[in-house]
């Protein structure tokens, strides 16, 4: 299967993982999962889907055992609405991509907020010989 095909399969497990997510699984601790991407192997018999919990709100592992429950129902899903032959495992893994940026987005603002505390040295200015 081309490289192409099965980006496009791993994009519609996304679309329609979140889609299920949002839309179809009642269990509270899924509701503020935001689907970041996903990995299938070549043959499909595994797929890796990446997620991050909107706001920081929920415990990562809470959220975890959630999807764990709730992954037969989404198996079942992406098995009546694309056609496939074989229907991945789904294996959830929290997404710690966002985190690390947000951890760096703060040290590059804190640094910046520093560098506009500190007073100017010497530089610029004019000193006189005689």
């Amino acid at each position: 299967m081309s490289e192409k095909s099965k980006e496009r399969v791993e994009e519609e497990i996304m679309v329609l993982v979140a889609e299920l997510l949002l839309r179809r699984v009642k269990d509270p601790r899924v509701a503020n999962v935001s689907i970041t991407h996903v990995e299938a192997d070549r043959d499909y018999s595994t797929a890796k889907i990446f997620y991050n919990v909107i706001g920081g709100a929920g415990d990562p592992s809470t959220v975890q055992k959630g999807l764990v429950s709730c992954s037969g129902y989404i198996r079942g899903q992406i098995a009546k609405r694309l056609r496939l032959r074989v229907i991945p495992e789904l294996i959830f893994k929290y997404d710690v991509s966002l985190d690390r940026a947000m951890k760096i987005e703060e040290l590059i603002d804190r640094i910046h907020h520093e560098n506009d505390e500190r007073p100017c040295g010497d530089e610029g200015e004019e000193t006189e010989n005689d």
